[in-house]
């Protein structure tokens, strides 16, 4: 009796494996962050992949953009 039901899962579970469809990609990890802006008290929760080149922050390329010359006097 048992025999019969091992033999009968085994060979429901060998049917299933052939018709199975193949596995999906698996996901890129992400790397989020929290971003305070300013006049909101809630900080933005910004979501990256790790694949993704870190862009340059707003502040860094202002900041950049402002400072002097070289060879500017006052």
């Amino acid at each position: 009796m048992i025999s019969a039901i091992v033999s009968i899962a085994l060979a429901v579970t060998s049917a299933n494996a052939a018709g199975t469809t193949p596995a999906k990609p698996a996901k890129p990890k992400k790397v989020c962050e929290k971003v305070e802006s300013t006049g909101s008290a809630v900080p933005k929760r910004v979501c990256r992949t790790v694949v993704e080149p870190v862009k340059p922050k707003e502040e860094a390329t202002q900041a950049v953009a402002d400072a002097p010359t070289a060879g500017s006097t006052n």
